[in-house]
């Protein structure tokens, strides 16, 4: 039976009168990996930021191997955990941003290595050895020491992906991780992050790249107005659009 990683339920997230998310509903099964398509402003970025707990959410639930993360619920009374269980919470998953977020005042490797022994405590010389590992696997073998004002875009965000897997998280979570790049430096990342789904590294993407999204995608999910308006294979989704919407919002894109 498939281990089941994410399941969302009914989550709902409004700023003030604006509603964003208005009752998603999304299953995750380990190894499976899941883009989310859709114009901006459609609350793709606020699901993930909801899921890795960065974003408070007013009514739903979010479980990650089958226990609820930021929230409890007793006696029908819903109450927000204390930030320590937050921590723990958030840690289940890692997280990937558009900004590569990286300390510029450290190296390559000791930003890998920071929360390895910040957070799980890992000596020195564990931490090293991971961080190395990392960078080696996303082909940046020899940069451990250089800073990130010496990287390109493209290497900066293979470093921020180096740091986040390392933590060993449950989910990877990757918000439009390409659109702060520069054209010719966009395949090197999505390429690492194709090696990723084929090892079987269980991931939910935001992103506007089409064919990466037809290429690696086990499901496709269409957002509009804060609703999963659409969902399916990528054969589904890119070649047998089904509604007005998805079909204008894909008008452009050819395979």
């Amino acid at each position: 039976m498939t281990e089941r990683v994410l399941e969302i339920s009914k989550l709902h997230k409004s700023y003030g009168d604006h509603k964003v998310l208005n009752g998603v509903d999304l299953d995750l099964n380990g190894g499976d990996v899941i883009s989310i398509i859709g114009s901006s402003g459609s609350g793709k970025t606020t699901l993930l930021r909801c899921v890795n707990l960065l974003e408070e959410f007013q009514e739903g639930v979010i479980k990650i191997d089958g226990r609820e993360i930021g929230y409890s619920n007793s006696k029908g009374k819903r109450s927000k955990v204390n930030n320590k269980q937050v921590t723990k919470d958030r840690a289940l998953t890692g997280m990937v941003f558009q900004s590569f977020n990286l300390f510029p005042h450290l190296s390559a490797a000791e930003n890998i290595m920071l929360a390895l022994r910040k957070v799980q405590k890992k000596s020195k010389k564990e931490s090293a050895e991971i961080a190395q590992h990392w960078l080696e696997r996303v082909g940046l073998p020899d940069r451990g020491s250089s800073f990130p004002g010496q990287l390109s875009g493209g290497q900066q965000q293979r470093v921020a992906i180096a740091r986040a897997i390392a933590m060993n998280p449950k989910l990877m979570l990757f918000d439009e991780v390409t659109s702060a790049l520069d054209p010719e430096l966009i395949n090197e990342v999505l390429d690492v992050i194709k090696s990723l789904a084929v090892e079987g590294m269980t991931m939910l993407i935001v992103t506007h790249e089409m064919r990466f999204a037809y290429e690696v995608s086990k499901k496709v999910i269409f957002m509009n107005d804060g609703v999963i308006a659409e969902q399916g294979t990528p054969d589904e989704i890119f070649k047998n659009a089904s509604s007005e919407r998805l079909t204008a919002f894909l008008k452009n894109t050819r395979f």
